[in-house]
């Protein structure tokens, strides 16, 4: 359910709020956002450390709405305002929070949110609705425009049917949000799997364009920003594909850090890919696994996880590509192509042998090891599909921005 966003209406709530709350948040879906405009702003709290609590809970992603001051006091990690509210937040009020959306009803209101520091926004009301009577709706076109104009994700709202979600997606929105068929339907549970059901699938397909800028994580840079900020901000600037490394966690506690993180990748549409380990791969709901040349061998894994699976194999030699690519790789990681200084003792391939490497196989590859802004050009005819970055992304200062710059700069370099 990580494409839906639960919009509550306590006043087309057909049962027990709270009880439906619960409900709703054992399904995952990609935030519940409480919104309850009646309430002033110590009803409203109140009522938000309930629903705060259910959604800890569960793991869900609980969006306050409008009461940034209480947002603020009950440590939330969301918060969701009017364009007109937004802007009155200082720069300070607004990065305090992990998750800052905002309503738009035009392309250059979602540009101006977006320079607001939101990290998604709602764009409607796209069909008609009871909830905007007399108005019509803006459409897909409006949609369209809306999700080509930023580059944060984009939900839907307004008049959202099972029947309505395929043309959103059709449109480039993320998601929708719903909030009068899930307050007043009988099942919760069967209501949002009907969205799941349009042709929404658990994982994401693979093309070789995610392969452009691919971000792997490392804790060695974890400081002001938590690794699920700093892993927001690198999408935020356009990464691809992201792989999840973690080397001194417990399997548990894996596979929970890798949850959290497929619903952010999920949100920007980029690829979870889970370093070495398949058992977290799979019970994480992860796209896919990398594995090195001495973990488990690719045949074996493809024969367990069937063809929807990504996997991604290291080949440092003609003959390690060509037979990754014949166990069912989807994509090699060729390299170290230059001194890395997360694995100090990689092999260094040299260009000539990167470019035999990828001409050997039909499957994509990146170029991997030591990366940088500063010699990312010195790779140009390497024959690679993109590369593989590491301190190039998470060591920056300014993530987001360094991201936008190294991809402008891969992609002038693929050409």
């Amino acid at each position: 359910m990580s494409d839906v966003i639960c919009v509550t209406n306590r006043s087309l709530c057909r049962d027990d709020f709270l009880s439906r709350i619960e409900e709703a948040a054992k399904l995952h879906p990609a935030g519940i956002l409480l919104r309850e405009k009646e309430l002033d702003e110590e009803e409203y709290k109140k009522l938000a450390r309930q629903v705060l609590r259910i959604c800890k809970k569960h793991r869900v992603t609980c969006i306050l709405h409008s009461f940034a001051d209480a947002a603020e006091e009950l440590g939330a990690e969301a918060l969701h305002m009017p364009l007109m509210k937004l802007r009155e937040l200082s720069e300070a009020q607004r990065k305090k929070f992990r998750m800052l959306g905002a309503s738009c009803h035009s392309v250059e209101e979602a540009r101006e949110a977006v320079e607001l520091g939101c990290t998604y926004l709602i764009a409607g009301h796209i069909f008609t609705t009871d909830c905007k009577k007399g108005l019509p709706g803006r459409g897909t076109k409006f949609l369209k425009s809306v999700c080509e104009s930023v580059q944060v994700p984009v939900y839907a709202i307004g008049g959202i049917s099972h029947e309505k979600t395929s043309l959103i997606r059709e449109a480039g929105a993320n998601g929708c949000c719903i909030m009068s068929g899930w307050m007043q339907c009988a099942d919760v549970k069967e209501y949002l799997a009907g969205f799941d059901s349009e042709g929404k699938e658990d994982r994401m397909k693979f093309q070789k364009e995610q392969l452009i800028l691919y971000a792997v994580t490392d804790r060695a840079w974890v400081g002001k920003l938590t690794l699920l900020q700093q892993i927001e901000e690198a999408l935020k600037g356009g990464v691809t594909i992201l792989q999840l490394r973690e080397k001194g966690l417990s399997e548990e506690a894996f596979v929970e850090e890798a949850i959290q993180v497929r619903e952010v990748c999920h949100r920007y549409r980029v690829p979870l890919i889970i370093n070495d380990n398949v058992e977290v791969a799979i019970k994480s709901g992860a796209d896919g696994v990398h594995v090195g040349i001495e973990d488990k061998p690719v045949a074996e894994i493809r024969q367990r996880v069937g063809s929807d699976f990504i996997i991604g194999a290291t080949a440092k030699t003609v003959e390690q590509a060509i037979a990754a690519e014949a166990s069912g790789a989807d994509y090699l990681g060729v390299g170290a192509v230059f001194p890395s200084p997360t694995k100090k003792n990689a092999i260094r391939i040299t260009k000539e042998q990167l470019q035999k490497i990828c001409a050997s196989v039909s499957i994509p590859a990146v170029a991997i090891g030591g990366i940088s802004a500063e010699n990312v050009e010195e790779l140009q005819g390497g024959g690679m599909c993109g590369v593989a970055v590491v301190s190039a992304v998470f060591a920056a200062k300014d993530i987001a921005s360094a991201t936008v710059q190294l991809k402008e700069t891969v992609k002038q370099l693929l050409e």
